[in-house]
């Protein structure tokens, strides 16, 4: 186990254990499983649980290999886990899907949107977990629009969808903004004002003191033009305003989290777009903590491990799961990358 404390603004010790004792289990005999980006996660009745993902199997990127996407789901009980303890069940979702938005609910995880090679979804179910067998309830609302590598969060009671695209043809990023009320669920999702400024795609979203927090991502169209934001806003749903932040955030695509009452601890992200060869350096190991009160950004220290992107947080009291994802593009790894906050 390697250990990583840093430290916050007004001093007090924030100390992160982290490791990479978990990772996901192979599919095929003596192959070592290579990984997913875009995956869905979470935890349902004590069981971590990663579904769909894509990656390449066979050959990378720049050697002709082809994305595959997939339907299976692991899962594995969080009491005393092992890596040998890890459960598959290859033929799970109704249809390979990868890229969409995973929200936690107490019933269940909720999967939100997605993409396969061919089209942008606009379904929306839960997986949760009957009698010792998992289930998909697909009684939810559809998505207003397909949507694919948005960002979304629940806050009080509401789940916020940002972003994202809605085909895979002249992949273009969208300022979409929408709700699902989870007390009026019959009444499907509410398309809301978006954000003062460009459409994002990949972007990072936190719920942190009631207020909804949209940072980074990039904005693409079908012609090539793709431009890396850095640029925050803070979304206030009482007053249904968004108020830009002054400050940079270079953590496109990476995992943020709230931690105390007001702070967002962002961990990796991509902080330059860099051509897709094998020399590719990777992408951020920093771990930054944003003070939502006076907006300031520190670099905290950096990750013993890499930390993907195109991947989940998942929060389980004081344990963090970072599962799977892309450490260079192209590139995925196996680990579940745990850190233990104390």
């Amino acid at each position: 186990m390697c250990s990583l404390q840093v430290f916050t603004t007004d001093a007090s010790c924030l100390e992160i254990h982290w490791d990479i004792r978990l990772k996901l289990p192979s599919l095929k005999p003596s192959v070592e499983n290579p990984g997913l980006a875009g995956a869905f996660s979470g935890i349902v009745d004590n069981h971590l649980i990663v579904m769909g993902g894509a990656n390449f199997p066979d050959k990378k990127p720049w050697e002709g290999g082809v994305k595959q996407w997939w339907r299976t789901l692991y899962s594995l009980s969080l009491e005393g886990a092992e890596e040998s303890d890890w459960q598959i069940e290859e033929d799970f979702l109704l249809f390979p899907v990868a890229y969409g938005v995973s929200i936690q609910l107490p019933e269940g995880v909720l999967c939100i949107g997605g993409n396969d090679a061919n089209q942008c979804y606009d379904k929306v179910w839960m997986v949760k977990r009957e009698n010792s067998r998992w289930k998909i309830d697909t009684d939810w609302p559809s998505l207003p629009e397909p949507l694919s590598c948005s960002c979304g969060v629940l806050l009080d009671q509401k789940i916020y969808i940002l972003g994202g695209q809605t085909s895979m043809e002249n992949q273009t990023a969208t300022s979409h903004f929408f709700v699902l009320d989870l007390s009026r669920k019959e009444e499907g999702w509410k398309a809301l004002p978006s954000w003062p400024g460009d459409p994002k795609g990949y972007a990072v979203c936190v719920a942190q003191n009631h207020s909804l927090y949209l940072f980074s991502g990039r904005d693409y169209d079908g012609k090539g033009v793709l431009k890396v934001h850095t640029d925050g806003y803070v979304y206030h749903p009482t007053e249904n305003r968004w108020d830009k932040i002054n400050q940079t955030f270079p953590v496109m695509a990476g995992v943020a989290m709230p931690y105390e009452n007001d702070k967002i601890l962002f961990m990796g992200g991509v902080e330059e777009v860099l051509p897709t060869t094998e020399d590719h350096p990777g992408f951020s190991k920093r771990i930054r903590c944003f003070d939502v009160q006076d907006q300031s950004l520190e670099i905290l220290s950096t990750s013993p491990f890499p930390i993907p992107v195109t991947t989940n947080l998942v929060v389980n009291h004081d344990t963090i799961y970072i599962t799977s994802g892309e450490v260079k593009p192209g590139i995925r790894i196996p680990y579940i990358l745990r850190g233990i906050i104390e």
